[in-house]
């Protein structure tokens, strides 16, 4: 049975009071948009995956995020997140099962950008995630696109995100059971879709992670999974809130339930 914790239930309503507070006062004033500051050093990447992922590609400097991966398995055309791997989990909801070796680290942390030189690109990260995305729906349709790199989170206009190269979009209904590649809607289609669909907010607090909840009309066959991570530092929870907040245009959260997965 899941249980609500009182200690993290606090600690999601203080950040939610102070994020209803400062982003009233934002949106009131029109304030124009301020680079972010990092929060932390960036995160190096440990030994075990570092050597798995040396395998399938290559660490380079880069001159905005440090040090990246850059995969060299991938086909071309590839995306982060393709499609068909996308699983209804029990304990922390849709979860990108993926089967490769490198593919297990660089869907579940760090983030990922598409560089005009180098195509897309890894940026390590510690913290674990079901995957890192963000999320738009409809009843008919469905779609995700790679979270933005903490040093692009308010620099990066909501236009340039909010493009084909980033989404992928597929029928509800073909998501949920299974789907087929060929079921993904074709690139000019997404800027209508894009339209015709509304950001996922509504997140639930899962054994010290943030996790999407999806409207009712999104179901599909439950699997259950065993995964080990380290829950988030309060600040990077707090972090993650303001940040998908700019995404979302400043929508407020209202609603983040507190539980323990069984």
């Amino acid at each position: 049975m899941r249980l609500v914790r009182s200690s993290m239930a606090a600690l999601a309503v203080t950040i939610l009071v102070a994020l209803s507070t400062s982003f009233g006062q934002a949106l009131a004033q029109q304030a124009v948009p301020q680079q972010v500051t990092p929060l932390a050093t960036p995160e190096t990447v440990q030994d075990e995956m570092r050597s798995v992922l040396s395998q399938y590609g290559s660490f380079v400097q880069h001159p905005k995020y440090g040090e990246v991966w850059v995969p060299t398995v991938t086909p071309q055309g590839w995306h982060p997140y393709p499609p068909c791997h996308w699983v209804n989990t029990r304990q922390y909801g849709w979860y990108f099962d993926d089967p490769t070796p490198w593919g297990q680290i660089v869907h579940h942390y760090g983030r990922w950008a598409h560089d005009q030189q180098m195509g897309w690109i890894w940026i390590p990260g510690a913290e674990f995630s079901p995957g890192w995305v963000v999320w738009r729906t409809s009843p008919q349709w469905i779609g995700w696109a790679p979270m933005l790199p903490d040093e692009d989170i308010k620099t990066v206009s909501v236009d340039e995100f909010n493009n084909s190269d980033q989404w992928i979009f597929m029928d509800v209904a073909k998501f949920a059971t299974g789907c087929a590649e060929s079921a993904v809607v074709a690139q000019q289609q997404i800027p209508m879709l894009l339209k015709e669909t509304k950001y996922v907010t509504l997140l639930e607090y899962v054994d010290g992670i943030a996790v999407f909840v999806f409207p009712p009309y999104i179901v599909g066959p439950f699997v259950d999974i065993n995964v080990a991570f380290d829950p988030w530092p309060a600040w990077f929870f707090g972090q993650f809130i303001i940040d998908w907040n700019w995404i979302w245009h400043h929508t407020l959260i209202w609603n983040v339930n507190v539980i323990c997965a069984p």
